[in-house]
């Protein structure tokens, strides 16, 4: 027969690991848990290891008052633990964004062109200040050279595009008319001016063309078409700097 205080002593000495997993020698229930190593015990954290003199010295103190035993969550446990932990932050975080939902971002598209029939007064603008009403008068084709030095090339004809530019802007407007001017054929292709005069309208001033604020110019830009294609639209607008380009379109 042994006596409880010898057989507590003996446990200490050897080391007590009751089931349900490895533990640490535990202390008396004293405030908050504390982990050192792979155990858990109550009380200090750090306690010596059993086998130990001071280990047995703890054992002693231990069997002195109520033995609470924690096993450590190993394995499968610690797994199920750290994904509750997880779960949890995810929820936490979906319910934040729910509360505080975020604005959907949208894309600014560039400016496209403004459009109409002929004879219609279109504006054009772009990023350099420029602010202009733009009408396409007429679309001559074929249109006739100016003179007997302004002849088409071969299997080629004139098409001539009188315009009215008016500058809406506070500040003088300064471009070529022919670099600002194409046309668009019936076969998809885009043409660029052609610097030969017709007959009945000027360039401006061979393209140029120089406007205060609130004042107007009229001429004409000339392109040389192959036979056999017709003009469907008509477009001016800057060809350095990005933004509104009117659209005129034929019938």
């Amino acid at each position: 027969m042994m006596w409880p205080g010898r057989a507590a002593r003996r446990r200490g000495k050897a080391g007590m690991r009751p089931r349900g997993g490895p533990v640490v020698i535990a202390s008396p229930v004293r405030g908050n848990a504390a982990v050192s190593g792979t155990g858990a015990t109550e009380g200090t954290i750090g306690r010596p290891a059993s086998g130990t003199r001071a280990g047995g010295a703890a054992n002693k103190s231990a069997a002195r008052g109520a033995m609470i035993w924690r096993p450590v969550a190993t394995g499968a446990r610690a797994a199920l633990g750290a994904g509750a932990v997880l779960a949890a932050a995810g929820l936490t975080l979906a319910a934040c964004s729910a509360a505080h939902p975020q604005p959907a971002k949208t894309h600014q598209a560039a400016p496209g062109p403004s459009s109409g029939p002929v004879g219609t007064t279109l504006a054009v603008s772009d990023s350099s200040g420029t602010s202009l009403d733009v009408t396409v008068k007429q679309v001559t084709d074929p249109a006739d050279g100016a003179n007997k030095y302004s002849k088409p090339s071969s299997g080629k004809h004139f098409v001539g595009v009188k315009l009215r530019v008016h500058n809406a802007a506070t500040t003088t407007y300064q471009n070529n008319a022919n670099n600002e001017t194409t046309i668009i054929l019936s076969n998809g292709k885009t043409k660029q001016a052609n610097y030969n005069p017709v007959a009945g309208c000027g360039n401006f001033d061979n393209g140029q063309v120089t406007l205060k604020a609130g004042t107007s110019s009229t001429g004409c830009v000339t392109f040389q078409v192959p036979n056999g294609e017709k003009v469907t639209a008509v477009r001016y607008g800057n060809s350095v700097f990005p933004g509104t380009t009117a659209e005129w379109h034929l019938p």
